[in-house]
């Protein structure tokens, strides 16, 4: 397992970068008058990412760790765990290309 030293550096090195959107909001909260509101606001989005975070995170150890419960111990299980992990990047890196034709396309209507 991995040392909690090790795992704090990376909440730490994600965190470090300030998030562009809590940027906008706290200079458009300035412009308005409204600062404290702003910076309120910027912790509730905070805690949100946190939240969202956290979870996501837990699911996919929990997942990957029954995963590799069910697959077994044998090299054909740690095979099929690598399969099904190249098969979600896979998935990711499709649904990547169509949102960015998606992007790309003609827009109809209007």
């Amino acid at each position: 397992m991995t040392a909690w030293r090790d795992m704090a550096a990376v909440v730490v090195a994600a965190g470090i970068r300030p998030c562009s959107g809590a940027i906008i909001l706290l200079v458009f909260a300035l412009s308005q008058g409204l600062f404290a509101a702003g910076i309120v606001a910027t912790f509730a989005m905070a805690v949100g990412t946190a939240i969202t975070t956290g979870a996501l995170a837990t699911v996919a150890v929990l997942a990957k760790g029954l995963a590799v419960r069910l697959a077994g111990e044998s090299a054909g299980g740690a095979r099929a765990v690598a399969a099904l992990e190249v098969l979600a990047a896979a998935f990711v890196l499709v649904l990547g290309a169509v949102l960015l034709a998606g992007l790309w396309s003609p827009t109809s209507g209007s």
